[in-house]
């Protein structure tokens, strides 16, 4: 078995190597290293030879980033199907058409400043900027830790060529701005902002409700599907902890109420009623489209005549008006569905202005 054992920083590691004949009769080696493990050595011997068999095997020296970074990205087990398909996306669109061509190991900084460059050119968002090219970068640690490349590129950048961090802006609208907009909005849909503002659950959260997921005795609401771009319906959602259950108000529920009527009167007035229990739908039951949905909301902005803000900030506007009453971060970390408190602390704290003044004069009432 051609499996060779070899000493890395004071442990053991793995390397195969196997000789073949190409097509003209001339012999080769065949050889990879940096395996931790002498299996996952084994395993990979053996996939290398079908591929060399099937003539699909490519020269680790010859690899271009674009089939590294594919091969790569398709065979990566610890992320979910969304995040797949955008990171897809990412090569489609961002990387591969600017050092997709070049030589996995020829990949040097001046290449990554060009990818960099190039997104700043099309003005893409910061947050955009910063994910496209962390994916890179754990794309290029993979091909060092396996020994694919000498040397990772992005370890010789200097600190000004990195993507810089920068909050989201966030926008809100204020507790007179909401109370205006629910005194002038007249629209089927009505419950769709309803929930926005009064849960601060996601859009696809809200579009993917069923009414099954409600309990109108307990006054609860269990999160456990999403409407998504492409996938469409799908079990799940963004992250584990937005399984989640909402405790809403009475006045959410009597509004449910009403449109759950609403509802049951468009079942009975189409004949090809396409039911998937979902609260949120168009009025043949179908799943609202998410295609069109920014123009639905501008629409909305327009009729009601309130200040632009964009659908997402609904949300935001929950999290503001529950911070500015007094609500404890941690509930509105739960609320929201954010996986750790900090995430709401970062992202909501210049909302909380009054906690360091109610907390002195706490401490001054208890040391009386």
């Amino acid at each position: 078995m051609p499996i060779y054992a070899y000493d890395k920083g004071g442990k053991e590691h793995y390397y195969y190597a196997f000789e073949v004949k190409d097509q003209n009769g001339k012999r080769k080696t065949i050889k990879k290293r940096g395996f931790k493990g002498k299996t996952e050595c084994k395993k990979a011997e053996a996939e290398a030879r079908v591929s060399w068999e099937k003539g699909s095997y490519i020269d680790p020296s010859k690899m271009t980033f674009e089939e590294y970074i594919t091969n790569w990205l398709d065979n990566k087990q610890d992320i979910s199907r969304e995040t797949r398909e955008t990171n897809r996306g990412h090569l489609k669109n961002h990387i591969v058409p600017v050092i997709g061509s070049v030589p996995l190991q020829k990949v040097n900084v001046m290449h990554i400043e060009k990818l960099t460059k190039s997104m700043k050119d099309k003005k893409l968002a910061d947050g955009t900027i910063k994910k496209v090219f962390n994916l890179v970068n754990t794309a290029f640690r993979s091909a060092e830790k396996r020994e694919l490349i000498s040397k990772n590129p992005f370890n010789l950048l200097d600190k000004g060529s990195k993507p810089r961090d920068s909050k989201a802006k966030i926008d809100y609208w204020t507790l007179e701005e909401v109370r205006k907009f629910f005194s002038v909005l007249e629209h089927r849909q009505k419950i769709l902002f309803v929930l926005a503002i009064h849960t601060g659950m996601r859009r696809g959260e809200m579009l993917g409700l069923r009414w099954k997921d409600i309990n109108f005795e307990n006054r609860q609401i269990r999160i456990s599907q999403s409407l998504k771009p492409r996938q469409g319906l799908t079990e799940g959602v963004k992250t584990d902890a937005g399984y989640r259950s909402i405790t809403i108000s009475p006045f959410v529920i009597s509004e449910l109420k009403k449109h759950r009527n609403m509802i049951v009167q468009e079942k009975l007035a189409h004949d090809e009623y396409d039911d998937h229990d979902l609260v949120i739908c168009q009025e043949n039951g179908k799943p609202v489209s998410l295609g069109n949905f920014t123009k639905f909301w501008n629409r909305m902005i327009e009729k009601t005549e309130m200040r632009y803000i964009r659908f997402h900030d609904l949300r935001h506007t929950c999290a503001s008006l529950l911070l500015s009453a007094g609500t404890h971060p941690k509930i509105v970390q739960e609320l929201l569905g954010h996986s750790s408190i900090k995430i709401t602390l970062d992202r909501y704290s210049h909302m909380m202005p009054n906690l360091q003044e109610n907390a002195a004069m706490t401490l001054e009432k208890m040391l009386k």
